[in-house]
């Protein structure tokens, strides 16, 4: 009886700790808030390279290169490999894949002189703080962070990428 007791209270408990023990990799949004698009976005001046500054969930310090090509901006770069691909305009700040595979990039803010920039996906699944060289300035900082925690996202997710 005492055994029978042990392995039903093991099979109750091992989900409930399963559960405890396994990470989700998002969504690291809150996806019933609202998202926006910045009235700022400029594909030229967007274009270049970024340094991944800091990410939601597990990702890959390095590059994002933005580039125009025949009217799409194409995404690549060491840290974007699985966003990488081509991106129409959509509304002013959207960028829509041009494979299903990928989902819509939404660049949320960006600064005056497009310097740092805070982009990620309506879903959640990704978002990140983009940086020119890697060095955000606090107030930069500040700004992004709190353009994405508006926005719904959970910036004590955020993980620095870049030294």
């Amino acid at each position: 009886m005492i055994f029978a007791r042990k392995v039903l209270l093991a099979l109750i408990a091992s989900p409930l700790l399963a559960s405890c023990a396994v990470q989700s990799e998002g969504p690291y949004r809150d996806t019933t808030a609202p998202i926006g698009v910045t009235a700022r976005f400029d594909a030229a001046l967007f274009s270049g390279s970024w340094t991944l500054w800091e990410a939601f969930g597990p990702a890959q310090a390095g590059t994002v290169v933005f580039e125009q090509v025949d009217g799409s901006l194409r995404m690549s770069g060491s840290a974007a490999q699985a966003l990488a691909g081509d991106y129409s305009p959509g509304v002013q700040g959207e960028l829509i894949p041009d494979s299903t595979a990928r989902e819509t990039l939404v660049v949320m803010w960006v600064d005056e002189d497009f310097e740092t920039a805070a982009i990620g996906t309506v879903s959640g699944s990704f978002g990140a703080i983009l940086d020119r060289d890697g060095i955000v300035p606090p107030d930069r900082a500040k700004a992004a962070r709190d353009i994405l925690s508006f926005y719904g996202w959970d910036v004590s997710a955020l993980e620095r990428t870049a030294l």
